[in-house]
């Protein structure tokens, strides 16, 4: 049933996907998050919400514009879903905001396969990843996808590798050049930079490593099934393909290094490792286990607000 129904592109797919995103996080706030719902933290809801609304959409854009996976809706589906899995993201506003610019440079990474306009795309990109880093700093790693693309781009000349490079070197003179003008300081560079943190003690919740266990399984899963495929996929699919292998391996990266082991660092990890799923279920010809896949990602964000 849900593999027919999400196996289509239409708008009632992401209303129902959306009306679950607003009624699972909303029943977490409203009933299991330990927060004392003042003004400002039902506005920061709210807004974490219309970001994580926006993220699904901008995912679906960066998979449709880009060929990454056929005309269905497997893609936001998993996203989406995952996200649920750790509801308290609506309380870390600033991973969901840098997630949005992540997924914004990662539309530019992955239109470099185009001849058309490489510096300008080059140049976004490299911009949208220093404004995620502004939020969450390690998403500079980012750099290293596009530094990727770059390489597999067709009619690749030497001066590609040095736009980013000049760009991340603008926006650090304007930064530094705007907090000395304001603070009279160069702290803000130490402040910008974050330490990284191996305490994963976190995860011994059952919350945690339940979603973490059976996310990672999938995912471990497809991406094996995507490497056996990767020499059956048209040459001009080809890039794309290692493309996301490329960026996920940068997400997982992402979470290693993150300051905070809460679980909620794996929303960098969500839009690439959706779309390796969303190829697998195409690719897949047994239709019950596509099925108890999808039911899996559905069913257990529900399951997992009722775990203590």
């Amino acid at each position: 049933m849900l593999t027919s129904f999400f196996g289509k592109s239409k708008p009632l797919n992401f209303l129902l996907v959306g009306i679950y995103i607003v009624l699972l996080y909303s029943i977490h706030f409203l009933f299991f998050a330990e927060l004392e719902r003042t003004a400002s933290e039902i506005i920061g809801f709210f807004v974490a919400v219309v970001f994580l609304l926006f993220s699904m959409l901008l995912l679906d854009f960066v998979i449709r514009k880009n060929s990454l996976n056929q005309l269905n809706t497997f893609g936001i589906l998993v996203f989406s879903t995952s996200a649920m899995m750790f509801p308290d993201l609506v309380g870390q506003y600033s991973l969901v905001v840098a997630n949005v610019f992540l997924l914004l440079a990662l539309r530019r990474i992955y239109s470099l396969q185009s001849l058309k306009n490489s510096e300008k795309k080059i140049v976004d990109a490299t911009l949208w990843i220093v404004l995620a880093s502004v939020f969450y700093f390690w998403s500079l790693l980012l750099l290293l996808s596009l530094y990727f693309a770059i390489l597999i781009k067709p009619r690749n000349h030497f001066r590609y590798f040095l736009i980013p490079l000049v760009s991340l070197l603008g926006a650090l003179l304007i930064a530094t050049a705007y907090h000395f003008v304001i603070d009279d300081s160069f702290k803000w560079f130490a402040s910008w930079l974050t330490p990284v943190s191996f305490d994963f003690s976190a995860y011994g919740n059952p919350k945690i490593w339940t979603a973490i266990t059976f996310f990672s399984a999938v995912l471990i899963w497809t991406i094996v099934s995507m490497f056996r495929g990767l020499a059956s996929v048209p040459k001009k699919d080809r890039p794309n393909q290692v493309q996301t292998l490329v960026t996920v391996a940068v997400g997982i990266l992402l979470v290693a290094l993150s300051p905070n082991k809460s679980g909620n660092e794996l929303l960098f990890l969500f839009a690439p490792a959706a779309i390796v799923v969303a190829s697998f279920m195409e690719r897949n010809k047994e239709r019950w286990f596509r099925e108890i896949l999808l039911w899996g990602f559905v069913l257990l964000p529900v399951v997992l607000l009722f775990v203590n």
